[in-house]
């Protein structure tokens, strides 16, 4: 038996079409390990786009739920001469909650630093609902404002924005 193992193993070796095979396993093997690097590097970039995916689509439905409006009276801001202060009033008219530590003030396109804005709601809660009125206490640079128009804009935490242009 060991003598008729042997006498087949010299003549596998010696066989120039078992040399073809192997060598053609030898590369088959190769393409296949390949192919499954290639695989797992494009799924990977795959789950990497739905997730960035999901994320903006959330952030864009938050968004088209989301809506604010300034409701002063343009042509009559009311203005503290001993604080120095601007009031305004603006409405969540969205379908959103939201949180008023995170709404950003700019008028005329100056951002208003946060420790010059003081922000409340009418009813006293910390949560920002539709249909709730935020008032904002502004001291601007230079206080007060020159006569004349000029803008505000109010954007909550997800960039949506309410705008309103009036006259001091």
């Amino acid at each position: 038996m060991i003598i008729m193992l042997s006498t087949d193993r010299m003549k596998l070796l010696n066989n120039n079409d078992a040399e073809t095979a192997v060598t053609h396993m030898i590369f088959f093997i190769a393409a296949i390990i390949l192919a499954i690097s290639v695989v797992a590097l494009i799924s990977a970039d795959v789950q990497s786009m739905v997730a960035s995916s999901g994320a903006s689509s959330k952030l864009l439905s938050e968004q088209m739920r989301t809506d604010l409006t300034v409701v002063n009276d343009p042509e009559m801001i009311p203005y503290n001469e001993v604080s120095k202060t601007y009031t305004f009033y603006v409405k969540n008219t969205g379908k959103t909650e939201l949180v008023p530590e995170y709404v950003t003030v700019l008028v005329d396109g100056i951002l208003i630093a946060p420790e010059n804005v003081d922000i409340s709601l009418v009813d006293g809660d910390v949560v920002w609902r539709p249909g709730d009125i935020l008032t904002l206490d502004v001291v601007t640079v230079p206080a007060p404002l020159d006569p004349g128009d000029h803008r505000i804009l109010v954007a909550a935490e997800n960039g949506k924005s309410g705008a309103m242009s009036f006259k001091t």
